[in-house]
């Protein structure tokens, strides 16, 4: 007998006890069913952990683990031990700030059973700490449809609307943040062999999906199935919507200059390091297509 494939949803958990709860809520009640949960927290010192174990607690007929970190590594080192541990043929990260609309699972599952892409990632809602909605066609998402006219059809599993990323420039971005994707495991197991998550304590985004368009393509869903949060302490950015344009504070624009520069040298590091493992899994013209495009497109 066929069987629906299992869905990881790993929370990357760090001081964000005013938001966690929420966001275990949402992943709880996704319409599609068969999921396990994975939250790892990277040595939070406010009482996210105490929240997150009371949900465990509370919620014993789900598969839920909780990884606690003893120091802080950043968010991609905790991508990564989640990851370990997954069962899941599909893996989602989710900030442990953001909320998954109830067919987020549902939607994300049915694209890639229909396509055959190594990500599929969504749009954006954007909410503030108070969950207030600012907009559902965010600046940060590429996916923006112009055709959805009613909340209704906001996240209709009958209607879904979704365009393959074309070929793009390595390093650029062409996705919503990290809470949007959803990631073929198979695909994704190669950054367990990933020694410098270091380099990517925030925004690791940026890098891996980079990675996973670069093995095997993409996906932009144009429904808006993440509530993205935008606060204070938001990495991505805090500034609410101001209008039509996207900017960014300085802070954050620093970070993104940074994360340029480095994400060719890094992905050519891995490769490199790794060569004996991409050669194994998608052999010598894979590798060498592979190198080609970091280097030169």
């Amino acid at each position: 007998m066929l069987k629906t494939p299992l869905v990881s949803f790993i929370v990357t958990s760090y001081n964000y006890g005013k938001f966690v709860e929420q966001t275990l809520q949402s992943i709880k009640e996704q319409t599609y069913k068969h999921f396990e949960i994975i939250v790892v927290d990277d040595c939070s010192e406010d009482n996210s952990t105490e929240i997150i174990e009371r949900f465990i607690q509370n919620n014993q007929n789900m598969r839920i683990t909780l990884i606690k970190h003893g120091k802080n590594l950043g968010q991609f080192a905790s991508m990564i031990d989640g990851l370990k541990i997954a069962q899941g043929v599909f893996v989602s990260f989710v900030d442990s700030d953001d909320i998954l609309m109830p067919e987020y699972a549902a939607v994300h599952v049915k694209t890639h059973l229909e396509t055959s892409v190594a990500f599929t990632s969504c749009q954006l809602l954007e909410i503030d700490e108070n969950n207030e909605m600012h907009t559902a066609y965010s600046n940060s998402s590429p996916q923006n449809n112009d055709e959805i006219k009613t909340l209704s059809e906001l996240a209709s599993v009958e209607s879904i609307r979704y365009k393959k990323v074309k070929r793009k420039c390595f390093g650029g971005w062409y996705w919503s943040p990290n809470s949007s994707a959803m990631h073929r495991k198979s695909a994704l197991e190669i950054i367990l062999n990933y020694q410098n998550a270091g380099e990517w304590r925030v925004c690791p985004d940026k890098f891996l999906f980079n990675l996973m368009h670069l093995i095997g393509g993409s996906i932009n869903i144009s429904m808006p199935l993440v509530a993205y949060r935008r606060h204070k302490n938001n990495a991505g950015g805090s500034d609410y919507v101001t209008g039509d344009k996207k900017y960014n504070n300085d802070e954050t624009t620093k970070r993104n200059i940074s994360n340029n520069i480095k994400i060719r040298p890094e992905t050519l590091k891995f490769l490199l390091d790794n060569r004996r493992e991409f050669i194994s899994k998608f052999g010598m013209r894979g590798y060498v297509k592979f190198v080609l495009k970091v280097l030169l497109f």
